[in-house]
């Protein structure tokens, strides 16, 4: 094969992948750029039957096994059956797949940010993938039989390296192993990687299709820890019996420094998933990695589900195969992740449609201790604060964090402990220790999490900034928005608080001359605290103008720094603090490390990790400086001053807005009782009186067309009763009620005056056009 290079228009690019018995290479097309994965047997005569009838069977289970999450074949050019001839000696039929550039999964997990597991974002997927994959090959009663992450490729779309997760899809390959088989088949041969084993086939002669199970369940734990979770420094021969002991609820069981076994019911803590979807794959692990086959898998843990045939034959009470069910359920829950500047860490919860902001400020005040009001939650995207009744659901994303949260009283805290795996923590408490292999592994492996969770949160924290000065922008605008608003309607306020000023002073000029003249003075008694009520009244909406006038220029101020911003100043400091040389050294040292005669060869030896220690120690120094500097920075005594600022504001706009509502309310009611003060008035005036004719002329009724000058009013008009008794100032009221009528009196004698005048005139100017006419003729 090493010597083929051309095949008609194709040429050899590179060897893929080469197995037990079989080597794949990829072949270029020389003008359309199509790329196909070719797989032939590299054995002769010296293969056996059985390799020659896995090779079939996988030839025909890829060709009928149409499925996106499984590798597809392809119609192989006919150039190849000839071009391979001489390469292909034991004839086997030459398969032709698809070729997925991204490689395979263990490659993925080589990588030394994968050291301590894959992002949840890939988890998920890779999950969602291979579980679909695997439910379609056991719907079709096929077990897989050697499922790890070398037999599981990454298709990348086009070819892009840089696609986003959601385009990227991962499919098994290899199915040589596969077989038919249903719930109550035998299986009495195996060939396949040994640390993905099932614990019967080790211990049984016979197995079911719930091997696929262990192997699914192995994969999941190592892509999110980056490890095997039962003891993966050991060979299956060594970690079998201790898996043995293991219960139902134990789905881990590891080495501790000091060589002793533990079981634990959790995933390790060092790993790039969020807490609720840890809590929530961590219940079904339990399934999938439980011991008994009869039992893996399914809805009943507590009882036995089908029988594997064995010596005892008789009935079972069947149960119901839940793992890729679970699965998909867990998958289709939603979590909100939320970066918390108080604590310079992630969190995270599980949200449904309903839960409000109010729901995610009370969990997060719960994690952290800090009261809801005085949270402020703020969106990436937009970069305004968020709402306490808007939805969480509107916000979520599943592969970024897009809300932070903030603390309203300080902007980062003066101190904050990071998180320090217990690895890293003995490193840095015993610098000299010596490590073997085991260990030292657990080290490098926790010390790059470490670092790597580090710098991210550094990242999240300096965009947080960014973010949070986005948003006083914004806050800013809203308030003067909201402080125009407010002006508009204390500008109606005053100009309303006008007119009953004008009212309050005729009103009160009137009453000072009544009162001077002794006149009606039982009358007036109400007026008077209607008065006093003007002058509070206005006094209120003096301040208040005042207030508002000091407030305008505070918020201008405000503003103006809010939109300065901060970017320029956050690139130089970003530029001058930054993690790149840390990381760089750490991943020198890391890489050294894996390349080392103490890795590869010597795992016996114990040795020192100064390289390691030193990397871990600059990256906590450089986490307290950074810290501190951050504390001095212009910028961020800018952005706690104007959020300070702001929030006050904010609060007396708000103050301003109810006071201002308030005193549109107590005028509108001033208003009010003036005018039925001084209706009240007039109708005790009207009722005081004894007799009809001694009412003024305008609170009388009557009827225009039977009213005579000559005549009395009283004939036109329905009698009043007096309700009110007469007392010592009924005189005086009698007195201004003659007065009155006489002068209405007067009135009338003077319009009828004038009227007949207005007839007169009339009556001569027709004369006078008459005789104008007459004499121009």
């Amino acid at each position: 094969m090493d010597d083929i290079v051309f095949v008609g228009d194709w040429v050899k690019d590179r060897v893929l992948g080469s197995g037990s018995f079989g080597i794949v290479v990829l072949w270029k097309h020389k003008h359309n750029e199509e790329k196909l994965a070719i797989k032939i047997c590299k054995w002769g005569d010296e293969l056996t039957a059985k390799h020659r009838e896995r090779w079939t069977k996988e030839v025909e289970m890829l060709q009928t096994c149409n499925h996106p999450n499984i590798v597809c074949t392809k119609h192989i050019p006919s150039e190849f059956d000839t071009g391979l001839s001489k390469a292909n000696p034991s004839k086997l039929p030459i398969l032709c797949m698809e070729y997925c550039s991204g490689g395979d999964l263990r490659q993925l997990l080589n990588k030394p940010d994968a050291s301590c597991g894959l992002k949840e974002t890939k988890v998920r997927k890779i999950l969602n993938d291979i579980g679909s994959a695997m439910k379609f090959l056991h719907t079709y009663k096929i077990t897989h039989r050697d499922l790890k992450p070398e037999n599981i490729v990454v298709h990348l779309p086009n070819g892009m390296p840089e696609a986003s997760e959601d385009k990227v899809t991962y499919k098994i390959i290899d199915l040589g192993y596969a077989k038919e088989i249903d719930s109550n088949s035998i299986c009495a041969s195996f060939v396949g990687t040994l640390q993905y084993l099932a614990p019967e086939l080790f211990y049984s002669k016979t197995y079911s299709n719930s091997v696929d199970f262990w192997s699914f369940g192995l994969l999941a734990f190592e892509i999110i820890c980056g490890t095997r979770p039962f003891l993966p420094f050991k060979a299956p021969v060594e970690w079998m019996p201790f898996v043995k002991q293991k219960l139902h609820e134990n789905i881990c069981i590891y080495e501790t420094f000091h060589g002793d076994i533990e079981y634990s019911n959790e995933i390790f803590l060092e790993n790039h998933i969020s807490k609720p979807f840890k809590a929530l794959i961590e219940q079904w692990l339990k399934v999938a990695l439980e011991w008994d086959p009869k039992l893996r898998g399914r809805d009943s843990p507590s009882k036995v589900t089908f029988n594997i045939p064995s010596e005892n034959k008789g009935t079972s009470i069947t149960s119901k195969v839940i793992i890729f069910d679970m699965l998909q359920s867990i998958l289709e829950k939603k979590i909100i992740k939320v970066f918390c500047v108080p604590t310079i860490t992630n969190v995270s919860y599980e949200i449904s449609d309903t839960d409000t902001i109010d729901n995610l400020k009370r969990w997060i005040t719960k994690d952290i201790n800090i009261p809801s009001e005085e949270l402020i939650i703020i969106s990436r995207s937009h970069c305004n604060e968020i709402g306490n009744e808007e939805k969480i659901i509107e916000y979520w994303n599943e592969n970024n964090i897009v809300l932070f949260i903030y603390d309203k009283k300080q902007m980062i805290p003066e101190k904050i402990s990071p998180i320090v795996p217990i690895a890293v923590q003995r490193c840095l408490e015993h610098p000299k220790a010596l490590y073997n292999f085991k260990n030292s592994q657990t080290l490098y492996r926790h010390a790059f999490f470490f670092i790597l969770t580090q710098m991210e949160s550094y990242d999240s924290l300096i965009t947080a900034l960014f973010t949070r000065s986005e948003s006083l922008k914004q806050e800013s605008k809203q308030l003067l928005i909201k402080h125009n608003n407010v002006d508009k309607s204390l500008g109606k306020l005053l100009a309303k608080l006008e007119c009953i000023k004008a009212m309050i002073k005729v009103g009160k000029k009137h009453i000072e001359d009544l009162i001077q003249k002794g006149t009606g003075t039982n009358l007036l008694g109400g007026f008077g605290k209607i008065f006093k009520d003007s002058n509070d009244l206005m006094d209120k909406v003096d301040k208040l103008t005042t207030a508002w006038s000091q407030l305008s220029v505070r918020l201008q101020s405000a503003a103006r720094r809010s939109n300065e911003g901060i970017s320029k100043d956050l690139d130089v400091f970003i530029a001058k603090y930054n993690y790149q040389n840390i990381f760089s050294k750490l991943y020198t040292t890391f890489i050294s490390y894996n390349k080392s005669d103490f890795y590869n060869n010597n795992r016996e030896k114990e040795k020192p990790c100064p390289d390691i220690v030193k990397v871990c120690y600059d990256s906590l120094k450089f986490r307290s400086r950074t810290l501190q500097e951050l504390q001095h920075q212009q910028f961020l005594l800018k952005l706690k001053d104007v959020s300070v600022e702001l929030s006050k504001i904010a609060g007396i706009i708000s103050t301003a807005e109810e006071n201002t509502g308030r005193l549109h309310t107590d005028l509108t009611i001033l208003t009010e009782q003036f005018s039925t003060c001084i209706w009240s008035t007039i109708s005790v005036v009207v009722t005081e009186a004894d007799i009809i004719s001694d009412l003024p002329y305008s609170v009388v009724s009557f009827e225009k067309k039977d009213f005579k000058i000559e005549g009395p009013v009283t004939n036109y008009t329905s009698p009043h009763h007096n309700y009110i008794q007469t007392n010592g100032n009924s005189d005086v009221a009698k007195s201004l009620v003659t007065e009155s009528l006489k002068l209405r009196q007067n009135q009338m004698t003077l319009c009828e005056k004038l009227n007949n005048q207005k007839k007169a005139l009339q009556n001569s100017l027709e004369f006078d056009f008459l005789y104008d006419d007459d004499s121009m003729n």
